[in-house]
């Protein structure tokens, strides 16, 4: 079942990334407190009104906006080429941020360990539909399973999720040695255009770590939006796959002709250890004009997103503990992602 989840006007004011007072929210989303409730709450459905009615929309001119809607989602690859730096909490957390901040948001697990989909709860079994499938597919018409093999992880349509299946692995395989594969991303999202563009406004892909053909055709398919989402810990390991990440998009420049950059978003920061503080003074140096400037911190509250007693209690932090010192840092993440990465909604401009 979906999630109906609602946060307090400080958690909205945050998703926001404005300065507005209580009352102004309040009066944007249309409701009105009720009577002896002390904390207003809002959900993610509240949210996308209140950035309509901020823009000075209707909600008539809202549903002529969606209904008219023809522009391929906002795309956001996450990818690097080395595991353990947290890319995978960080993408779906993301996800379920720009999901709560107003955007539906369809969120697409592209690696075969499934590790997004553990933390969504989602088991599926070789028969399920993953994108492994849909981007071996012949077809030049839209994949009408689509709809069916997506799992809704929050009410409202606010974000769905398409889970992957250790036989993604195969789907690599068949990839690998097929001609122009690095375009299979590319001809799913053209034929699927309709179905994607009235139903989100973003899209995320958490890639598997290395290089793999799914991943390589995700990557090429973020010169669309110009970049993609790359996650480091301040390590020199990290550093080190930074260099390899690198050499990975000027082949795909080589062989394509098209230009993919990478936007560079620090994870598991600690300000007291001494090797930190070296590599970031490096990353400073050398990635400057890469690095986002918001910073994801070293905290519990990601590790307690997985519950070990009672599954139903594993969740993302941003909607397991909204409030939470990881979770704002999430939010102020995904307020610098929107301008990066071209998210709007239907009928407002960039």
């Amino acid at each position: 079942m979906p999630l109906d989840i609602e946060f307090k006007t400080a958690v909205a004011l945050a998703l926001l990334g404005k300065e507005l007072s209580n009352k102004r929210l309040l009066e944007l989303s249309g409701q009105e407190k009720p009577r002896g409730q002390h904390h207003m709450k809002y959900s993610p459905t509240d949210m996308r009104s209140i950035r309509y009615r901020l823009a000075g929309l209707s909600s008539d001119e809202e549903h002529k906006a969606l209904a008219k809607n023809k522009q391929l989602p906002a795309l956001i690859v996450t990818r690097m080429t080395k595991g353990g730096v947290g890319k995978t909490s960080l993408s779906v957390n993301a996800a379920a941020a720009l999901a709560m901040a107003g955007f539906r948001t369809l969120l697409i697990d592209a690696d075969p360990q499934r590790s997004a989909s553990i933390l969504l709860k989602i088991r599926t079994n070789s028969e399920a539909l993953h994108i492994g499938k849909l981007l071996t597919r012949k077809s030049n018409g839209p994949d009408q399973d689509l709809a069916d093999g997506l799992h809704h992880i929050i009410s409202g349509g606010m974000l769905d999720f398409l889970p992957a299946h250790i036989s993604m692995a195969e789907s690599d395989q068949s990839l690998a040695t097929a001609m122009g594969s690095y375009l299979s991303v590319e001809l799913f999202l053209e034929r699927n255009q309709e179905f994607l563009a009235k139903h989100y406004d973003a899209i995320v892909v958490d890639t598997a770590p290395g290089t793999t053909p799914i991943s390589l055709a995700f990557t090429y398919a973020a010169h669309v939006p110009g970049n993609i989402l790359t996650v480091v810990e301040p390590d020199g390991y990290s550093i080190e796959a930074l260099e390899s990440l690198a050499s990975n998009l000027n082949e795909i420049e080589m062989v394509s002709r098209k230009r993919v950059g990478t936007r560079i978003v620090i994870n598991k920061y600690h300000p007291t250890l001494k090797h930190v503080a070296e590599s970031m003074g490096y990353l400073y140096s050398n990635y400057q004009n890469q690095l986002i400037e918001s910073i994801i911190p070293q905290t519990t509250g990601f590790s307690r997103q997985f519950s070990t007693e009672d599954e139903a209690k594993t969740l993302p932090l941003v909607i397991k503990d909204p409030s939470s010192i990881g979770a704002s840092a999430v939010f102020s993440l995904v307020n610098q992602l929107i301008p990066i990465f071209g998210i709007t909604l239907p009928g407002l401009q960039k």
